[in-house]
């Protein structure tokens, strides 16, 4: 959450112009016009502000240019931070709250921030504007060029467009490094291969002198092991650059701007021949995580790389001596072999709860899928849809005892025989036992099978004391699906969905809009709780609790990690 604050602080006032901007104007001045994909309009020149601006003197002195600066982080600073803490807090997979956040941590880092674009604006006056001035006098604009308030094809000069020698005014237009849009949805502006199996988006582009030099912004101080990766994150950059201009364009130069400890780290940018090896090494990671992903468990050894130390501004100072000190913070060591073994993780054969004893059954001992045996009564004719599915209903009774078996919601049942009909015994074979408004019943899926049998071979499970609910307790791993959340772009029914570890394995809850309470928005990752009464049911072959109307929700103990 910070560093979104501090970066999209920062690109509010670079797209920003103190020609016609003034200090005190308010945040969305020069907001830009976002279409119904979260992206800044390249064709509705009437929806951009900047044209409609008039046009001030501006500053030639570059401290006065940094005092602007800095009035228009007080102006935009609170907003965004407002926004983003918002969304957090409504992300149920957060952790926190906006109080945690240091306010004048993140004003400091926005500010060094700027002050590192400054010193680049210098660095263009001094250069008289580069090689570019002239074409920016003219009104040229580049295919994609940054936020700046104006249409994408604007084709009049600036205001700022001067004569003679390069102005202050100028040289801020002319080196704004191209950024993603602040008012831009998320992930809307992203950068991707030209073959879809690799994207990126980088932070800030400078290309005013001629040079392309991609930037990485960290909201950090850049003195732990995340540094370690920070230096193949920006040679990435540099391949995905490459790869989307044709392979005729080679970034010049990558930094690392650390915001907490004020460092500019240089690294240095690949050459052709590391172009090709960084494709290699990437196109050979997708096909093992995506096109032969392996499904064997010695295939993902758990062992942990060595955790490196760094000291402030990414300068590496070892290794730790531990070689697994970096399961010390890892959020899954609970349920890693290496890790605690699941000792630390809720393990109980019983709760008491409002004055009543309820026995809790382990994650490994849910049994969604049984065998069932009886006679076929109250048959609906079997039909097949067009992708093959059969639709089935019918009783199948045992003795005095009958309970109803029909089509699990998806998908539809495939191996059922078409010689089924009243009065004959079958045997069904993978159905999952499951209850309604406390009716139990069986449901079909495509993985369930029904043949006809002989009634002296009926075998399996009794109707009487067969299991289609039960209660469990674990750790909240994993959170989504939330039917409260602002933003909520999930398709179905609104429901609450969540993963459970306990001391033998993970277990899938779902809740359905009808049975979402209050306290179920309270619920975070580490918290421990118990789910009372709730029906069996499957979620593309992992077991399921799925609430009901009297399931229960009990918290047992809060949690601030899933450690």
């Amino acid at each position: 959450m910070r560093g979104h604050i501090v970066e999209n602080t920062v690109c509010r006032v670079f797209r920003e112009s103190p020609i016609l901007v003034k200090k005190e104007d308010s945040w969305d001045v020069l907001a830009s016009p976002i279409d119904e994909n979260g992206r800044p309009f390249r064709s509705q020149k009437s929806l951009y502000k900047g044209p409609t601006l008039a046009p001030m003197e501006g500053f030639s002195d570059v401290e006065e240019l940094r005092e602007w600066t800095r009035s228009r982080v007080s102006v935009h600073l609170p907003i965004v931070m407002q926004s983003h803490i918002e969304e957090f807090e409504d992300n149920p997979m957060s952790i926190g709250c906006g109080d945690d956040l240091d306010a004048d941590l993140i004003r400091s880092m926005v500010l060094k921030t700027i002050d590192f674009h400054i010193d680049e604006v210098v660095r263009c006056l001094n250069s008289n504007g580069g090689p570019k001035l002239q074409d920016f006098r003219k009104g040229a604009r580049a295919e994609w060029p940054p936020p700046d308030g104006f249409p994408h094809d604007w084709e009049e000069p600036h205001p700022s467009v001067s004569e003679g020698e390069c102005t202050l005014m100028e040289a801020w237009e002319i080196s704004r490094p191209w950024f993603v849009d602040p008012d831009a949805g998320t992930f809307s502006l992203g950068t991707v291969h030209p073959e879809h199996w690799f994207w990126g988006e980088y932070d800030f582009v400078y290309d005013w002198d001629g040079n392309i030099c991609i930037v990485d912004l960290k909201a950090a101080m850049g003195d732990n092991d995340r540094s370690s990766g920070y230096m193949l994150q920006l040679e990435i950059y540099a391949w995905l650059w490459w790869e989307t201009h044709g392979r005729e364009s080679i970034v010049d130069g990558l930094q690392i701007w650390y915001a907490g400890s004020g460092v500019i780290k240089n690294i240095k940018a690949p050459n052709l021949d590391r172009l090709f090896e960084i494709q290699t090494m990437l196109r050979d990671t997708y096909d093992e995580l995506f096109t032969n992903r392996s499904t064997e468990i010695d295939d993902y050894p758990n062992q942990p790389a060595p955790l490196q130390l760094f000291e402030p501004g990414g300068i590496h100072d070892g290794e730790d001596a531990n070689p697994l000190a970096r399961c010390n913070d890892c959020n899954y060591h609970s349920i890693c072999p290496s890790g605690d073994n699941r000792l630390s993780l809720p393990k109980m054969e019983q709760l008491e709860h409002d004055g009543r004893k309820w026995p809790i059954t382990k994650s490994e001992e849910l049994r969604t899928r049984v065998d069932i045996c009886g006679e076929v009564t109250g048959l609906f004719s079997p039909h097949s849809d067009e992708n093959g599915g059969i639709e089935v209903q019918f009783n199948l009774q045992q003795g005095v005892d009958r309970i109803k078996v029909k089509n699990c919601f998806f998908p539809k049942p495939k191996k059922i025989t078409r010689r089924i009909s009243n009065g004959l015994h079958v045997r069904i074979k993978n159905g999952r036992p499951t209850e309604w408004n406390l009716v139990p019943s069986i449901e079909l899926d495509n993985l369930s099978e029904i043949e006809i049998i002989d009634a002296e071979n009926a075998e399996g499970e009794n109707i009487v004391g067969l299991i289609t609910a039960g209660s469990v307790v674990g750790r909240v791993m994993t959170i989504r699906d939330t039917t409260w959340q602002k933003n909520r772009t999930g398709s179905g029914k609104p429901k609450w969905r969540l993963t459970i570890s306990d001391s033998s394995g993970n277990i899938e809850i779902v809740a359905f809009a009808f049975a979402i309470t209050p306290l179920m928005r309270t619920i975070k990752p580490g918290d421990e709780i118990a789910i009372l009464n709730g029906v069996y049911s499957e979620f593309f072959g992992r077991p399921e609790i799925k609430f009901q109307k009297n399931t229960r929700l009990v918290l047992l103990k809060r949690g601030l990690s899933t450690t």
